[in-house]
This record gives structure tokens, sequence and C-alpha cells, in this order.
């Protein structure tokens, strides 16, 4: 249960908090206005969960660990992408958000697999609804995480003559 919380504490973290401030110029960028940026990381980590939910017959984890932190990992990464502008362009991003539904995806789907393949047949209802405490406590605790932590970011973009973030 542990694994699946905190990935989704640092998913939905990223996508609550994060994403809605991680802008880049407009010339440099795909889009015509800032409003686009959000709905294309959605979309594009939509696609990887959708990905990784689809993957357990090809490929199975069983330490869900690593990927738990790795999502951790993440949110630090696209914390520091939105506090000091780093990379090179729009497409970096792309690529990391799509990492992130990936291992999202993959750690929820292979929690109730690891359920399906290691819990007796009467214990399987129980520790299936269990876990789902796991997915839906961390998108509370996410949102109150990202409430502040948007509001935090686009301060510190504006103080430093970046104010994308507040353009509508």
């Amino acid at each position: 249960m542990l694994p699946l919380l905190l990935v989704y504490i640092a998913e939905y973290s990223i996508n609550q908090g994060v994403t809605p401030v991680l802008l880049f110029p407009l010339p440099s960028s795909p889009f015509a206005s800032y409003r686009a940026f959000y709905p294309t990381y959605a979309f594009i980590y939509q696609a990887g969960v959708f990905l990784s939910r689809s993957s357990t017959p090809f490929l199975r984890l069983h330490r869900l660990y690593p990927p738990a932190l790795l999502q951790c990992l993440n949110l630090a990464l696209l914390v520091l992408e939105a506090m000091f502008h780093v990379a090179p362009s729009v497409w970096w991003v792309f690529v990391v958000v799509f990492w992130e539904g990936l291992l999202g995806g993959a750690v929820y789907v292979n929690t109730f697999a690891e359920i399906l393949d290691t819990v007796e047949q009467g214990e399987r209802e129980f520790s299936l609804g269990a876990v789902t405490v796991s997915d839906s406590g961390g998108i509370v605790v996410a949102g109150w995480i990202g409430m502040g932590l948007e509001v935090a970011l686009c301060r510190w973009q504006v103080s430093r003559g970046r104010d994308w973030c507040t353009i509508g």
C-alpha cells in the first residue's frame, strides 16, 4: 500500500501543483497561449498512464518501491524546473510528464496484480478494497499539497520576472 500512496502523492502533486506553472516562452513553444500547456501535459500524462496500465500481460513489476521513489524524484525534478527553468524546451518536460504517467500507471496496475497473485482467495476482496485507500488518500494529500505548491511556485516565478503563471 505504501508504494501506491507515495506514487499518488507525488503524481497528483505534480499534476495539481507543478504542471500548471511549467510554462515556457510562447515563441519557443508549440503553443499560441499559456493556457495550452496544462491540457497538453494532462493528455501526455494520461497517455503514459494508459500504456502502463495496459502492460501487465507483457511486463510485470513485483518490486513497487523503485518506481514509487522514481515518481518522488520526478516531483523534485519538476519543482526544480518550475523554480529555475533549466530545461532547454518544453519537449523535455513532455518526456518527464509521459514518464510520470508510465510510473504511476505501472505502480497502480501492478499493486492490484500483486494482490491477485499473492493474496489467498478468501482475503482478496478485502485486500483489493483496502488498497484503494492508498490511491484515494494519496490524491487527497496531494490536493492539499498542490493548493499551496502551485501558489508558492507561481509567486517564486513572478518574483524572478517570469509572470507567465499569472497570464490568463
